[in-house]
């Protein structure tokens, strides 16, 4: 993307990468969302990075510290293009059910949040290096496509928030 502007950053990116996405299987729609989800995170990610910057200039903040920090935020977002080329389903194609697309779509978004809260390091209070490390393995289970992983990261995932629910309130109540 290197900041260009939307349409421009697709035109590029359809005609540079999407053949080669389709070329290795990828689906074309799934190919063309994937290039086009991609080239649009160009403007969070440094060095580039115009919308992260431009919200540096009014925070009055470092641009650099701003972008690394946007990045920070929003790296589990850089999951989601891999989900849909490995799961078309969740843009509704090839979709066999409407349980399929329920499924999909929940265990992506539960996912999604089991490796945020890795990377931002809190959920109901400080997660441990441990934790922070079962929750990526959970959330990255959820998001391969198949039954077995999305029950393997579904369990995790939950035993991990009802473990930190547990250990917040016991901290609430002998605080």
């Amino acid at each position: 993307g290197m900041g260009v502007p939307t349409t421009a950053n697709y035109c590029i990116m359809a005609s540079t990468c999407a053949p080669i996405l389709i070329q290795l299987g990828i689906g074309k729609i799934p190919a063309h969302f994937f290039v086009f989800y991609f080239g649009i995170v160009a403007d969070i990610t440094p060095p580039v990075a115009l919308a992260a910057y431009a919200g540096s200039a009014i925070a009055k903040s470092d641009p650099m510290k701003t972008g690394v920090n946007a990045t920070k935020l929003a790296i589990a977002a850089f999951i989601v293009p891999y989900i849909f080329a490995y799961s078309p389903a969740m843009l509704f194609v090839d979709v066999t059910s409407v349980f399929q697309v329920i499924q999909i779509v929940v265990s992506a978004l539960l996912g999604i949040f089991g490796v945020a809260a890795a990377l931002n390091g809190f959920l109901f209070r400080p997660i441990p290096r441990w934790m922070r490390l079962a929750l990526v393995v959970a959330g990255l289970a959820m998001m391969i496509p198949g039954d077995a992983t999305d029950v393997v990261g579904l369990a995790v995932l939950a035993v991990l928030v009802f473990y930190q629910r547990a250990m917040a309130k016991k901290g609430a109540a002998t605080a």
